[in-house]
């Protein structure tokens, strides 16, 4: 099973509410991805939730795996889409 883990920008400026967005996301990949804690060594894919298109998240802790960015509301829908097109058990 993929093992993501979601990481959160500071929240200054935020366009929309990260959190809902990143509860969305869960919900809706529920029993097809782990969401796992970012000190998890496993991760397969970090989940960047930035408020806005500055993206000021520290992500430097995570040089070598894949980032997925969510800079808006419809960025959910694109990785689902995006997520969709793997077999994910």
């Amino acid at each position: 099973m993929l093992k993501v883990g979601i990481k959160y920008c500071g929240g200054c400026n935020p366009g929309y509410d990260r959190v809902a967005v990143a509860d969305f996301i869960q919900k809706s990949l529920r029993g097809r991805v782990e969401f796992v804690p970012l000190e998890n060594a496993a991760i397969d894919l970090v989940l960047a939730i930035e408020g806005c298109q500055t993206c000021c998240a520290d992500l430097s802790p995570f040089v070598g795996k894949p980032i997925h960015f969510i800079t808006q509301i419809e960025d959910a829908g694109k990785l689902l889409q995006e997520l969709s097109k793997y077999h994910l058990n």
